[in-house]
């Protein structure tokens, strides 16, 4: 075999692979659903169907359905943290689409979620759609310079710097991330604060964490992280009690 022949079967296989796992998650998501009046029977095929979605996230076409179904299995797998970080996901890319919505409200409902701050939504906005806003509000604010006069025009040009601005320190922080990711969900245990970064540490005061409760990453040692909450609390977490959302 020669190396034109190695480096096509090296690039193909990973492919054959994703599809393989895609095809995998349905067809597991599929039997679940055919077994859906016995729940004791219908979940393993529900959890089969998650770990599948999972490995194949990122390297297929993302839409509107692919989030939908994955959102689904998770849900049904009994994992509505999962579930509210790919509803998450998909609504950063398609943030009109009525079923991923419904998901994503359903789920925070279950959930009991508190309601996060300015911060946090802004956050899991991302920077991109951020950055689209902003330019629209910097396009209507460049028409008024141009179209108006007086009030409206100096309102017009104080609009469109702002936005520059704006726009300016986004991408900056977006830079300075290095790869961290900002945001991260509370998997499916309550979960307790740490002082430290360490098991020895005591837990902070205060109640547990729910399950699907957002959470700021600030640092990151190892296997542990600092995040804080929307209510200003903080502590580190270990990396299996969290799902790191990566945003855009």
């Amino acid at each position: 075999m020669n190396l034109e022949m190695l480096i096509f079967i090296n690039l193909i296989l990973p492919c054959q692979h994703v599809h393989e796992d895609f095809d995998k998650a349905r067809n597991f998501y599929n039997q679940g659903l055919a077994l859906k009046q016995d729940a004791a029977l219908a979940s393993p095929f529900f959890r089969q169907s998650a770990e599948s979605f999972r490995k194949c996230a990122g390297h297929l076409p993302q839409s509107p359905t692919f989030f939908r179904e994955w959102a689904a299995a998770e849900l049904l797998a009994g994992n509505p943290a999962h579930a509210l970080k790919v509803s998450n996901q998909g609504l950063r890319l398609y943030p009109c689409d009525s079923q991923l919505l419904k998901i994503n409200l359903w789920v925070s409902q279950e959930l009991a979620l508190d309601e996060p701050g300015v911060s946090f939504w802004l956050s899991g906005l991302g920077s991109r759609n951020i950055i689209a806003v902003l330019g629209v509000f910097n396009l209507f604010g460049w028409v008024t310079i141009f179209l108006t006069g007086g009030r409206l025009r100096e309102i017009g040009l104080f609009l469109a710097f702002g936005c520059i601005l704006g726009a300016g320190a986004v991408t900056q922080k977006s830079e300075d991330k290095q790869g961290l990711a900002s945001t991260a969900i509370v998997a499916e245990k309550p979960l307790y604060l740490k002082v430290g970064n360490e098991l020895s540490y005591p837990d902070h005061p205060g109640p547990a964490l729910k399950p699907g409760t957002t959470v700021k990453i600030l640092d990151h040692q190892e296997d542990w992280f600092l995040v804080s909450t929307a209510t200003g609390r903080f502590g580190w977490v270990m990396a299996n009690d969290i799902l790191i959302d990566s945003g855009n």
